[in-house]
């Protein structure tokens, strides 16, 4: 079974998507995939969600609850249009389309009168107009045939279909012959009251008890018998019969034939049929937008397309904050790029802080501002993007021959030679899919070149301290952030050997907070995976070790460079 990877859980598109027709839960999925670029459009989407919330006007109810268990009307539109549809089908979608555009129509004076939303009114408005046509053909069908499928009744009135007229006309001659033709029969038989019958679908059979079988004809011809009875057919009856099985026959085909016809004349109004079809999409992803809004006490967020900016107040991460619930909140976190300031933030803290929900938090809630919806935060000024590019986790792509460091380094030149001044670029931990030393020079670079040379709005996930040294190098461009934690050392007995060491306990808090995270205390993640006590304790010892050493190299550094210092100082005075 295929599933959408966009509807899965804790997705963007399974947190918005609140729609009632299959159609617009498709336009739903197109507008988180594809955001827009257009302020006015975006300011016709907001306007027309901060309506449907605040507005208490019964007339956007009525409009709701018209889309409520409707067939898919934009498969089937699409099915006539192909000539592929079934006459139930067609009848299903048609007189859906109908209700809904007289409906709508009866909706019209208040639509003008109490709707403000330029979007809304356009949409609603324009839409009893664009399914005007589909009456004419409603008109002409006969229900009860088209639900069972019946095409030589398909149609009541058959004055538009002159084929089909006439070859009803010349099927009513023939019976009217046969049925004339009883006289005969009664005068032959001597049976006032003889009429035919019909046995196992063989009509027009003239039924003789055996006892009388002297007064038939020696030219008739048996159909059938009985122990009691035979049934016969006349010359004439025969040859009417078969004539009146070719017209028949010649019907079925000039129905199926006027069937393509009626279906393609109908196809004629496919694209109306289709921006009326769009309309109604349109409305309803708009409602699903507002109930979002409504539920997660979201914001109108302030969009602009003069300044390159992302600034958010108690911002929160709207798939983690649907699925903690109102027991366990999530935590908000401010959010400040500016693309004439500080545009790049680089994230430290400990494994599992919070810094990836984090940033992810930053790219949805942009996604969700340019789609037209209200935001999770108390507060949102963004500016237009004209893309969010990310490099989030990473895996081996053994079928192209990549290692995991190889597909790391080929989404990020792509990110690289796409991104610019009007991007939000998002790098959680580049670079440590090889050594430390290669991984940091690699991260390093890289950064440098988005702060120095595509000034994109830039958020940098990484465990590497260097990195940290560039709020120093550009200051007006980088901040130095952490998610923020409680560090309790761990209770060592008395009596313990000197010599164990233990990890120590973090607790998370979830917040973002001004500098750099001296550590990553992965070893508190292991204790978390309930790694075995020995494996632990040995850990913590030679990291202990390893930080004793990289500190007293760089005291020695430090320590030398003060040294040489001092004697080009006394070089310069000698």
């Amino acid at each position: 079974i295929k599933t959408n990877p966009l509807l899965v859980k804790g997705s963007l598109l399974w947190v918005l998507d609140h729609t009632r027709t299959p159609f617009g839960r498709r336009l739903m999925r197109k507008w988180v995939s594809q955001p827009l670029t257009d302020p006015q459009s975006i300011s016709e989407r907001q306007d027309a969600v901060q309506e449907i919330l605040q507005s208490d006007s019964s007339t956007l109810n009525s409009v709701r609850s018209l889309l409520s268990r409707l067939p898919d009307l934009e498969r089937g539109i699409c099915s006539i249009y192909h000539k592929k549809s079934s006459t139930q089908e067609f009848f299903l979608i048609s007189s859906s389309l109908s209700r809904l555009g007289l409906e709508l129509q009866t909706l019209l004076p208040a639509v003008r009168s109490q709707i403000r939303s330029a979007l809304l009114q356009s949409v609603l408005l324009d839409t009893p107009d664009l399914l005007d046509p589909v009456h004419g053909f409603l008109k002409v069908l006969n229900e009860k045939a088209a639900k069972v499928g019946n095409k030589t009744e398909l149609f009541t009135d058959l004055s538009g279909f002159p084929v089909l007229q006439e070859r009803t006309e010349q099927i009513q001659t023939v019976l009217k012959e046969i049925q004339d033709h009883r006289k005969d029969i009664r005068l032959t038989l001597k049976a006032p009251a003889l009429d035919y019958t019909t046995v196992s679908g063989q009509e027009f059979l003239i039924e003789v008890k055996n006892s009388l079988s002297s007064t038939v004809p020696a030219d008739w011809v048996k159909i059938s018998s009985t122990k009691a009875v035979s049934r016969y057919h006349s010359p004439f009856v025969a040859n009417r019969h078969k004539k009146l099985l070719q017209l028949r026959e010649q019907l079925l085909l000039d129905c199926q034939r006027e069937w393509t016809n009626f279906l393609d004349q109908f196809g004629q109004h496919y694209h109306t049929m289709k921006k009326a079809i769009s309309h109604l999409a349109t409305v309803d992803c708009l409602f699903s937008l507002a109930e979002v809004a409504k539920q997660g006490d979201y914001c109108r967020p302030e969009v602009s397309e003069t300044q390159s900016q992302i600034v958010i107040r108690d911002g929160r991460h709207p798939a983690i904050d649907l699925l903690m619930g109102e027991q366990s909140q999530y935590v908000p976190n401010h959010t400040e790029l500016q693309g004439d300031g500080r545009r790049t933030m680089i994230i430290t803290g400990p494994n599992m802080g919070g810094k990836s929900s984090y940033i992810r938090q930053v790219a949805l809630i942009c996604v969700m501002a340019q789609m037209g919806s209200y935001v999770p935060a108390s507060e949102a000024r963004l500016g237009i993007l004209d893309g969010v590019y990310t490099r989030m986790g990473a895996s081996d792509n053994i079928y192209k021959g990549r290692s995991t460091f190889m597909e790391e380094l080929t989404e990020a030149s792509e990110i690289i030679s796409r991104a610019t001044q009007r991007s939000l670029v998002i790098l959680d931990e580049l670079g440590r899919g090889t050594s430390t030393h290669d991984g940091i020079a690699i991260a390093y670079a890289t950064l440098e070149y988005f702060i120095r040379d595509v000034k994109a709005l830039t958020l940098f996930v990484t465990h590497y301290p260097p990195l940290c040294e560039l709020e120093r190098v550009y200051p007006e461009h980088v901040s130095n952030y952490h998610m923020a934690f409680l560090l309790s050392e761990p209770d060592v007995p008395a009596d313990a050997d000197d010599g164990e060491v233990q990890p120590e306990f973090i607790t998370f808090l979830y917040q973002l907070t001004e500098g750099a995270a001296g550590r990553s205390y992965g070893l508190n993640v292991a204790r978390l995976a309930d790694i075995p006590d020995p494996i632990l304790h040995t850990a913590a010892r030679k990291a202990r070790e390893l930080e004793t050493l990289v500190n007293a190299r760089r005291h020695f550094s430090q320590t030398l460079t003060l040294h040489y210092n001092y004697v080009f100082l006394e070089l310069d005075l000698y």
